[in-house]
């Protein structure tokens, strides 16, 4: 898996369940269960990390402060917490022009 080949993997995944010591038989029923979604992920280099980073962060965020009283701070240092090339702090500013 590490090397993202799908031969492999398939290969691995038709070993007959007798042939496997009883801790690997319930690896590879899950392994079998998932096959079309594994495969998939060697194929694509897409990953959700970095929204699991930004939800974690948030998340400290909140216990730390012990909630906000106002949404906007509260919007406000998540968006300078989490800035980066995901996230635009001038860009997604609420302040209005008046």
């Amino acid at each position: 898996m590490h090397h993202r080949d799908a031969e492999r993997f398939k290969q691995l995944i038709a070993v007959p369940l007798q042939r496997l010591p009883e801790a690997l038989k319930r690896v590879q029923r899950t392994f079998r269960k998932h096959a079309a979604e594994i495969i998939a992920s060697f194929e694509c280099q897409l990953s959700n990390g970095p929204v699991e980073g930004i939800n974690n962060k948030i998340k400290v965020i909140k216990r730390v402060a012990y909630g906000y009283r106002n949404f906007d701070h509260f919007r406000s240092r998540i968006l300078l917490s989490c800035r980066n090339e995901y996230i635009d702090f001038d860009h997604l500013n609420t302040q209005k022009i008046a």
